[in-house]
């Protein structure tokens, strides 16, 4: 098992979400928990585009794709960045990914870990 963080941009989405959609991602958070990198797809992915090793977990809740951005830092423990409904939104990727690639700079820079976390 592994330890998962959560930012705070993170459980303020999880928070407001309906106990539907709540608990289909407490679901897929608890796979990252046990199976920690092992977790694949379907219910995680690497991130296109970014420079950073940011992954996604893919939930479904009552038909609709959400995702929560995360990647694993330094320590080993999985930091979830930010979530979101991508239903229909055909632009997602191009709004989340700088969302997430700013949290986790912020994360890294406030626990220390300097130049960690970029792809070489």
């Amino acid at each position: 098992m592994i330890e998962v963080l959560g930012t705070d941009v993170f459980e303020e989405w999880f928070l407001a979400l309906d106990d539907t959609d709540s608990m289909a991602v407490a679901r897929v958070v608890g796979l990252l928990e046990a199976k920690g990198t092992a977790l694949g797809f379907p219910y995680s992915s690497a991130i296109q585009g970014t420079a950073y090793p940011l992954r996604e977990l893919r939930i479904q809740s009552g038909g609709r794709p959400l995702r929560v951005f995360y990647a694993f830092d330094p320590l080993r423990q999985a930091v979830l960045l930010l979530g979101g409904d991508k239903t229909g939104d055909n632009r997602f990727y191009a709004i989340m990914i700088p969302k997430a690639e700013t949290i986790w700079q912020d994360y890294l820079r406030e626990q220390g870990f300097r130049g960690s976390g970029a792809k070489r």
